[in-house]
């Protein structure tokens, strides 16, 4: 290992009562406008972050622990369970995991949203149009 390097666990930490571990994927940091319906409706989100197995989502009214949901961005529409919720952000878990090509797509759309020079405002705006929650 380089100097300078911190050590990686490649095992849950032994204080750790959730035993989470490193990652097995690697994630693609983001921001994307999507949505999550579950039982009790369909909120606007936006994902910060995603793997091929979970997401990092933060919005108003994130649904509990537990909770199963559907997450939906652009041409990604894939089920899911909330693992975590804490401080405004949520962690879900894809009960399958989204292919490389779509995660791919999600990048590409990143990158294009962040050349539009659209506002927050109306990316969220345009999404929720996209994802049937405008009305």
């Amino acid at each position: 290992m380089a100097a300078g390097q911190p050590e990686r666990r490649s095992t849950a930490r032994a204080d750790d009562p959730e035993l989470r571990g490193r990652r097995d994927e690697r994630r693609a940091y983001l921001l994307l406008a999507a949505s999550v319906e579950g039982i009790s409706g369909r909120n606007s989100v936006n994902l910060l972050d995603v793997s091929r197995t979970g997401a990092r989502l933060t919005g108003d009214a994130l649904p509990a622990v537990g909770k199963d949901v559907v997450l939906q961005c652009g041409a990604v529409d894939t089920f899911g369970t909330v693992i975590w919720n804490d401080d405004g952000q949520c962690g879900l878990h894809f009960d399958e995991p989204i292919s490389g090509p779509e995660l791919v797509a999600l990048r590409n759309a990143a990158m294009a949203v962040e050349r539009s020079g659209l506002t927050p405002e109306e990316l969220q705006a345009r999404a929720d149009w996209a994802n049937g929650v405008a009305r």
